[in-house]
């Protein structure tokens, strides 16, 4: 009896092994199946296989840079699909781990980011920086306890050009170190001087997918816009609000009858 189901034991390992063989020998392409999914998401140019591979990714048009990945089998005993990544552009480098497993998923970056790659975004909002961005051992992770978040973003500093009721503001701001946390279940940015940690701004996201930021009457000085009021520096003046994320739900074609 023992050595009948030893070797079931068997045959069912050696049928696993060749699974996941087949699908480690997949051709990196076949990463498209999910991708695709993603309305805007472009996967052009994969190589390599499913396991380890590289490919050239874009979204609604935009160049995002040449993404690689190594899936790390180490963690499929864990029964977790992990890897080791990273995203190439010529304006920025971010490398990482991500992980995704039973009700539970992370994702870790480290990188310098140019100014220029900021700047696309922020051009819709009439500002444009100098300068360069660090992402520092940033790390995200949900679970069934909830978001966590830790790590820090850091700029530079450097020339900042904005627009303001009509009129383009040019002045120059200190480096600044953003840290990331989370208060009452969402993740926050706090934002702070470099060199003397005095308080600036923070952004909070929403579960709907609002970013929420206040912003200190010391920022509005550093801008050349201060405040006229009785507050302190450290008061938070202004708070802005915009809808960064806006879920939506796939559209899945319905089958003909």
């Amino acid at each position: 009896m023992l050595s009948r189901t030893v070797k079931v034991l068997v045959a069912l390992v050696g049928i696993a092994a060749l699974l996941l063989l087949g699908v480690a020998m997949m051709p990196a392409r076949a990463v498209k199946l999910a991708t695709d999914r993603v309305d805007g998401l472009e996967l052009r140019t994969a190589e390599g296989r499913l396991f380890s591979g590289e490919a050239d990714v874009a979204y609604r048009g935009h160049d995002l840079g040449r993404v690689v990945w190594s899936v790390l089998p180490g963690m499929l005993l864990d029964m977790q699909l992990g890897m080791d990544w990273q995203i190439a552009h010529r304006d920025y480098t971010v490398s990482g781990t991500a992980a995704v497993g039973a009700g539970a998923a992370e994702v870790a970056a480290t990188g310098i980011i140019d100014a220029l790659a900021v700047n696309r975004f922020l051009s819709q909002y009439h500002i444009s920086l100098d300068g360069m961005f660090e992402v520092d051992n940033v790390d995200v992770r949900f679970d069934s306890a909830g978001i966590g978040a830790d790590g820090r973003l850091r700029w530079s500093g450097g020339r900042a050009l904005y627009r303001l009721s009509g009129e383009t503001h040019d002045v120059e701001l200190p480096g600044m170190v953003g840290t990331l946390g989370v208060m009452a279940g969402q993740p926050v940015l706090e934002v702070v001087t470099a060199d003397d940690l005095l308080r600036l701004l923070s952004i909070r996201l929403d579960a709907e997918g609002w970013a929420h930021i206040d912003v200190t009457a010391r920022l509005t000085s550093l801008a050349g816009t201060p405040w006229q009021g009785e507050d302190g520096e450290d008061a938070v003046v202004v708070t802005v609000s915009e809808h960064l994320i806006k879920p939506g739900v796939a559209d899945v074609p319905g089958s003909g009858g």
